[in-house]
Formats: structure tokens, C-alpha cells, sequence
């Protein structure tokens, strides 16, 4: 028969295996995050490289790539270590009232099913990074369809972000996550209307779905953002808010002009 100092037990064990997935959802944020902004400058000096149909940029963007292996390696290596499951007890071993739950981001719950869907997913979008890149290398897409491949990429990656930020057990830390989750999105819509513009601006024309598509990024940031400042507000970070509603004067003529 348990007795409560069996319940006590295994409720710490609880606490430390809940502890261990929020370090683990930690780090598989932040790791996805840097290999974001990798990729972030990967597509722009990318953009740069094509639309000199070549002559400029083949250094910054091959030293680029380099750093964007390394921080993709990092992530795989991370995607590994949620795939392997926990190690089985031995004969004998007590499990505890709450055996079975195991460990690891959103284990015992229909969380963990979406983020592995979700890994799935980003994993196929990098298996097909090195295609992207030989593309681009012999200068066959132009500048908007390289943009959309590699914003692609990058919004699986987001998604892998947003599906662990819901599993964090903690009700704060995953308020703190999906706020990070929008500022991200913010970031990315922000490089897409930066990429847009530039394009705009090159061809001296911007059509009516162009505006469209402009408003959309313009006011799609604004929301993201939204939600950032709310979720940081919530979570004693208010810090980190106070400019990021700031448009630069220069940033609002453009938009104007387009």
C-alpha cells in the first residue's frame, strides 16, 4: 500500500520532470530562434546576390550559409534528443503513481503529437534548403521567388516555436513564449514588407496587390506586436515594450510612397 510519503516522492518527481520540459522547451525555442534570424539574413543577402544577377554579394551570402549550417546542425541535434525516447526502468523498479507520463516538451499530452507534426514539417523545408540554395547559386529564380521559398522555411519554423510555446506547463513562462512567438512573426513580416518594398522601389511600379499585400504586412505587424506588448505587460517584462510601436519617420514616408 502507498503511503503519503510515496505521493510526496512522486510529486517531486513531477516538478522535476515538468522543470526539465520547460528547459527543454527553452532551448528548443531559443535554438530555433537563431537559426530564424540565420536564415533572416540568408534570404536577404541572397536577394542582394540576385538582383546583381550575380556580381555582388557571393561572399557575405556563401559566409552566411556557413553560419546558418552551424546553427541548423545545433537544431538537429536538439530535434534528436526530443525523438529519443526516455529510458526504460529495470526489473523491479517502482514506477511511482505517475509513471508513463515521460519527459520532454508536451510528453503526455495531444501538444507533444502537434509539435512533432510540426518538426516534421520544418525538417522537410531544410532537407530541401540545399536545392534553394543551388538555385539561387546559379541565379534561375528571381529575387520574390527566392523570398517566398525561404519565407516558407522560415514560417514552418515559427510554427515549431508556437507549437512549444503551448505546451509550456508553466502558465507564465509559456505567456513569456508566445509573446516571443509574435515578436518573432513581427520580425519576419517585417523583413517580408522590407524585401517587398525593395522590390517595388526597383521596378519603379507598385500595382494594386502589391498595396494589398503591403497593407496585409503593415497591419499584420501591428497585431503581432499587439500581442507581444499585452503578453510581456502580463509577465513583468513591460520593459520591452516601449519601442516597439515606434515607426521611424523615414520607414512611414515609404510606406506612402508605395
Amino acid at each position: 500500500m502507498k503511503t503519503s510519503l510515496d505521493f510526496l516522492i512522486a510529486a517531486r518527481q513531477c516538478e522535476i520532470a515538468e522543470l526539465r520540459a520547460l528547459a527543454d522547451t527553452a532551448t528548443l525555442v531559443e535554438a530555433t530562434a537563431r537559426l530564424v534570424h540565420a536564415l533572416q539574413r540568408e534570404r536577404g543577402f541572397s536577394n542582394l546576390y540576385l538582383a546583381s544577377q550575380g556580381e555582388r554579394f557571393a561572399r557575405e551570402r556563401d559566409a552566411q550559409t556557413d553560419d546558418t549550417d552551424r546553427l541548423e546542425s545545433a537544431l538537429r541535434a536538439h530535434f534528436d534528443r526530443l525523438a529519443t525516447p526516455p529510458a526504460r526502468p529495470g526489473p523491479g523498479h517502482d514506477p511511482g503513481p505517475r509513471a508513463g507520463l515521460g519527459a520532454g516538451p508536451g510528453a503526455g499530452a495531444g501538444h507533444g503529437a502537434r509539435l512533432c507534426a510540426r518538426i516534421a514539417f520544418a525538417l522537410q523545408g531544410l532537407e530541401a534548403l540545399p536545392a534553394l540554395r543551388s538555385l539561387v547559386r546559379r541565379g534561375a529564380w528571381l529575387p520574390a521567388r527566392a523570398t517566398a521559398a525561404y519565407a516558407r522555411l522560415i514560417g514552418a519554423l515559427l510554427a515549431v516555436v508556437f507549437e512549444a510555446a503551448d505546451t509550456a506547463a508553466d502558465a507564465q513562462v509559456c505567456r513569456l513564449l508566445v509573446g516571443l512567438f509574435h515578436l518573432m512573426q513581427a520580425k519576419e513580416l517585417a523583413g517580408q514588407e522590407r524585401a517587398l518594398g525593395a522590390s517595388l522601389f526597383a521596378s519603379g511600379r507598385a500595382g494594386v496587390a502589391d498595396q494589398q499585400r503591403l497593407q496585409f504586412l503593415i497591419e499584420s505587424q501591428a497585431r503581432a506586436l499587439d500581442v507581444f506588448v499585452q503578453c510581456a505587460r502580463e509577465t513583468g517584462a513591460a520593459r520591452c515594450v516601449d519601442a516597439v510601436h515606434a515607426v521611424p519617420a523615414d520607414l512611414e514616408r515609404l510606406r506612402r510612397v508605395l
